[in-house]
């Protein structure tokens, strides 16, 4: 029997395959003060990753049967491409890898697409494996191995899908009790102005794709699939959400229903039965997170992103979901919310709220889980500190059997560029959680047991930890300033010195100030041995957005005197450290303010910090 995140039910497995194995050592968990950890690995997988690595619906991450698959974006042959690769780890921890073959035999390759372009897989009770991915409204990209559990043996099975030349988007998977798989997609019927939701069944024992149902159709609106459970009684437990047609990063109404096959009835969270297809106005307890004041099918914020759910004893546990009340961009201000259905009405409690992140930013990776009376929900941290500078960390919150409350950690190590993750659980309760950093060509497994994981730490604790605290006094903080340009009434100089180091507190340049300069003055001569500089872009082109070369001086009782200078630097963090003078300004003469293709200085804070 293939036991897999469920315990398979009357499925015999097929001889299990395996390419050459890479053993890996599993290096410990590394956790801030604040948020000890422990009793979890941390593997890093020897294979690359392609930068389009990275979406928020995705399920990248199956087990079964003692074996770990992820399903990653490899770098392509050529640029803006990419191939889809699938890994297996052993029970021993070795790995091996192989990519999508296509027709000809050769390895498949598809178009980067960030958001859009991702793999979803899942493991029949055979021991097959599934993928989708790389479909943004177009046509079925469905590969299966031809031998159980052979990453080597993926083969183009998209002739196998019903539904032929629709368009397909955001696949998400999921495998039942008794060995089927099951996929939630996005349909285009563009033609009558929908975007359907669509729930494809896969027979184990048949070797066939049928479309079970159609889950959600409405004129004017688009449904996006957020997650696929099915519980040991055979049911389907669907998450969701809507937009306006055709397509909107902002969506509403976050949803819940849970499907029937014995039946093909739908019913809400409180048992009632349900009209199918479902609408954005099916009422019940479909709507876990209904509008609010000021939003509409429409608005940009408030709105809804990303959700995934966990079920336990046949019924949800619970949903992790992302809310935003205010924004301006398409990804900020979003916190992290939790929905329960406390047996008459929906609860929903802040994890991760406003206040907590004060500046810092969550990202559209969530995971939730639920075993041995213990659930847990992950997420991504984006924090941008003076201190410790830009980190993205993925975190874990857990909340044990007879609490009410939430302890929360990390996993693994914050990285300087934006992470995104999948998880799931095995059948020992263990969690195998998918952890990417694109930029870096980095993927990694972590492996969460049970038991004895966290020590109560607040999320407000992590978050704080995660910016860090510097003893030194800054001098320049707050100070006067005068600069050469600005670029906007909102990127004045003042802002280089207020202490914030996120996206929206940087003094920015004027495009034609080819030799910007900023000037910070105290007001009284102060000791100091050390300027700090922070510059860039969270959201750009990485080094290209630093500053790049200027010098810096202080001004002593003899005129202005250069204690440093950054040539062709490609920091976002630069300091000088120097031998104690007295001074009562600073100023940063530049001469190159970057490589990006909009040449202009991008700094979050200067800082003098005073000797001793």
């Amino acid at each position: 029997m293939l036991l897999h995140a469920h315990a398979r039910k009357g499925i015999l497995r097929r001889p299990f395959a395996l390419l050459a194995a890479v053993p890996l050592a599993a290096a410990a968990l590394v956790t801030t003060p604040a948020a000890a950890t422990a009793a979890t690995t941390v593997s890093d997988l020897p294979f690359e990753v392609d930068s389009s690595n990275q979406a928020g619906w995705w399920n990248p991450v199956d087990s079964a049967d003692g074996t770990t698959y992820v399903a990653f974006d490899a770098p392509g042959p050529t640029a803006a491409t990419h191939e889809v690769h699938v890994a297996a780890q052993s029970a021993d921890g070795s790995w091996q890898a192989g990519c999508l073959h296509d027709a000809s035999g050769t390895c498949a390759t598809f178009a980067d697409d960030n958001g859009h372009n991702q793999p979803s897989i899942a493991v029949d009770g055979a021991g097959d494996i599934h993928v989708f991915t790389s479909m943004h409204n177009e046509a079925w990209h469905y590969f299966r191995s031809t031998e159980a559990g052979d990453v080597g043996s993926l083969v183009d099975a998209s002739a196998a899908m019903p539904d032929q030349g629709a368009g397909i988007t955001y696949p998400v998977t999921t495998s039942s009790p008794d060995g089927d798989v099951y996929a939630l997609v996005r349909v285009g019927r563009d033609d009558r102005g929908a975007r359907t939701g669509g729930l494809y069944r896969y027979d184990v024992e048949e070797g066939t794709w049928s479309l079970e149902t159609v889950v959600g159709d409405a004129r004017g609106s688009a449904f996006y699939p957020d997650d696929l459970e099915v519980d040991d009684r055979g049911r389907v437990h669907i998450l969701f959400e809507w937009s306006q047609f055709p397509a909107s990063p902002s969506r509403h109404l976050g949803s819940y229903a849970v499907y029937d096959p014995s039946t093909g009835a739908f019913q809400d969270a409180a048992g009632a039965t349900l009209e199918a297809p479902l609408t954005p106005d099916s009422g019940g307890a479909v709507v876990y997170q209904p509008l609010i004041e000021g939003e509409d099918a429409d608005s940009y914020a408030p709105a809804l992103q990303s959700a995934k759910m966990s079920i336990h004893a046949n019924a949800l546990d619970g949903i992790v979901y992302r809310f935003r009340e205010a924004g301006t961009g398409a990804s900020d201000g979003y916190v992290v919310k939790y929905a329960t259905w406390q047996g008459g009405s929906w609860s929903l409690e802040s994890l991760i709220d406003g206040a907590e992140l004060d500046g810092a930013e969550t990202v559209a990776a969530l995971g939730a889980t639920r075993a041995g009376g213990t659930s847990r929900v992950y997420a991504v941290v984006q924090t941008n500190s003076c201190v410790t500078g830009s980190l993205s960390s993925v975190v874990v919150g857990e909340r044990r059997p007879g609490s009410g409350s939430w302890s929360f950690g990390l996993v693994g190590e914050p990285a300087s560029n934006p992470q995104r993750l999948g998880a799931v659980t095995d059948e020992r309760g263990t969690d195998h959680v998918y952890i990417t950093t694109p930029a870096e060509g980095r993927l990694q497994v972590a492996d969460l047991p049970r038991h004895g994981l966290l020590d109560g730490s607040t999320a407000a604790d992590l978050v704080a930890s995660l910016r860090g605290t510097d003893d030194r006094e800054n001098v320049a903080l707050g100070s006067d300033v005068t600069v050469s340009s600005q670029n906007r009434d909102d990127t004045g100089g003042a802002l280089a010195v207020d202490g914030s180091c996120i996206d929206a507190s940087r003094w920015i340049s004027a495009p034609d100030d080819a030799d910007p300069t900023l000037t910070a003055e105290w007001g009284e001569d102060r000791e100091v041995d050390t300027v700090r500089i922070r510059s860039g872009y969270t959201g750009g082109d990485g080094a290209a957005s630093v500053l790049r070369s200027a010098t810096v001086e202080l001004r002593t009782a003899d005129g202005w005197t250069q204690v440093g200078a950054l040539e062709g630097n490609t920091d976002a963090a630069w300091e000088t450290s120097f031998d104690a003078v007295s001074a009562d300004a600073v100023r940063i003469l530049i001469t190159d303010p970057s490589s990006s293709a909009v040449d202009v200085a991008r700094i979050y804070e200067v800082e003098a910090l005073a000797a001793g």
